[in-house]
This record gives structure tokens, C-alpha cells and sequence, in this order.
């Protein structure tokens, strides 16, 4: 490994366990992507009050634009964990060089009315089931939300650790922290950069959830085109 590789690999490993050491990361996770979702929840019930109906669309525009959200947040949220040097002794952002080795030592949708929530979907789908004997047009689509009830319970915990998972914040802070290291420009020339960083770990998850949330929309815009709503739809296959 020459020289330079070992710096940088030594500033990232410096840099992780400061902000393990002094930050907890999962509640800085938890409450990113909870800000996330009240963004999705404003945007679907901004398209609902614009006239857009169709849950399949309007999911989808509410998790692509909560994704621009979220890139946005990360960005601010890792640069304020690097940053806050002056109220608990972390290293401020500015001084980031502080980190580098010394060359003398040689040395983690719900969408309110957009309707993501596992839980409730699954909870739903169960309790309805037994009424499936009502007849053949009522068992089908009933079918259908058990399927997907059980997509989202196993696909969706899996999208969102890919979008709000502790190494996608710590490898985030870790790129801009790199940027910040003003005197390391070796460093700075072979890194990808935070946003590049962060669409390569997230983008497939984040297709994953909107593909399962527009599937999701036009079940319930197809056998439930009376439902606004994920709550309302369970609601109704209830009654």
C-alpha cells in the first residue's frame, strides 16, 4: 500500500471512531429519516390537495422527492456532526487537518397519507382474510394485499436500512470530512465525493421502496379506487 492509501486509510478509520465515540449515530439515523418521512408525508398530501388521486403516482413523486430530501439532510446533518467541535470537544470541521498522521511520526414510509407502513398493511390484510369466503371477487384481491403485505414487511426494513443505516451517515461524514482536510489534496483526489457516495449506497434501495410503493398504489387505485389512503384502504377491506 503506498503512502498516500495508508493516510487516507488512516484519517477514515480516525475519523469513524471520533464520531462513534462521541455521537449516537442511531438516534442521528432515526431522526434523519423520521425528517424524511414528515417530507413525504407533506409532499403526497401537497399532490393529494393538487387534484392527484392515483395512490401509485403520487407515492412514487412523494418517495422520489423525499429522496432529494434526504440527500439534502444528509449532507447538512454530517457537516453539523463534524462541526460541533465547540459545545462537546468534538474536532470542528475547519480543522480536520488536526486528523491527518503526522508525516514526522512516519507513522436505518411511511407517507401519512401516502400510506407506507408495514405493520398496519400486513395487520390489515390478516384480519380480513377470513371473510375471504364471501366469494371469488372479494378472495382475489385480498390475495393480492397479502402478497404485497408480505413484500413490504420483508423488502421495506431492508430499504430502509439501506437509506438510513449508520454506515451510510458515517461514510457521508467521512467524504466530507476528507473535502475539509484543506492541506490533503492527494486525499481529496481519489475520493468519489459525499453525494456520489451517497447515491451509490442508496439509490437501489430507494428504487426498490418506490417500486414497491407504486405496486402497492395501483392495487388499491385498481380493486379500492374509492380509497384516498393506505389507512382508508384497510379501512375498508375491514368493513
Amino acid at each position: 500500500m503506498s503512502r498516500a492509501a495508508a493516510d487516507a486509510d488512516r484519517f477514515e478509520r480516525r475519523v469513524r471512531a471520533d464520531l462513534q465515540r462521541r455521537r449516537w449515530l442511531r438516534v442521528h439515523s432515526f431522526l434523519l429519516g423520521l425528517l424524511c418521512f414528515l417530507a413525504c408525508w407533506a409532499i403526497s398530501a401537497g399532490l393529494l390537495r393538487a387534484g392527484m388521486t392515483s395512490l401509485a403516482l403520487r407515492w412514487s413523486l412523494a418517495l422520489a422527492g423525499g429522496y432529494l430530501v434526504f440527500l439534502g439532510l444528509l449532507w447538512l446533518w454530517c457537516r453539523w456532526l463534524l462541526s460541533r467541535g465547540e459545545v462537546d470537544g468534538d474536532w470542528p470541521l475547519e480543522g480536520a487537518d488536526a486528523l491527518l498522521p503526522s508525516r514526522r511520526g512516519g507513522g436505518g414510509v411511511e407517507c401519512g397519507d401516502s400510506g407506507l407502513e408495514a405493520g398496519d398493511l400486513a395487520e390489515g390484510a390478516l384480519e380480513v382474510a377470513g371473510a375471504a369466503d364471501e366469494g371469488a371477487l372479494v378472495a382475489v384481491p385480498l390475495l393480492v394485499v397479502l402478497g404485497i403485505a408480505a413484500l413490504i414487511a420483508s423488502g421495506l426494513s431492508m430499504a430502509v436500512f439501506g437509506l438510513f443505516g449508520v454506515e451510510v451517515l458515517l461514510g457521508v461524514a467521512v467524504e466530507i470530512a476528507f473535502a475539509a482536510a484543506g492541506g490533503a489534496l492527494a486525499f481529496r483526489a481519489r475520493r468519489e465525493g459525499w453525494l456520489l457516495h451517497a447515491t451509490g449506497r442508496t439509490w437501489r434501495p430507494m428504487l426498490a421502496l418506490i417500486v414497491v410503493a407504486a405496486l402497492l398504489g395501483a392495487v388499491i387505485d385498481h380493486w379500492l379506487p374509492q380509497a384516498g389512503s393506505l389507512p382508508q384502504a384497510i379501512r375498508l377491506l375491514r368493513g
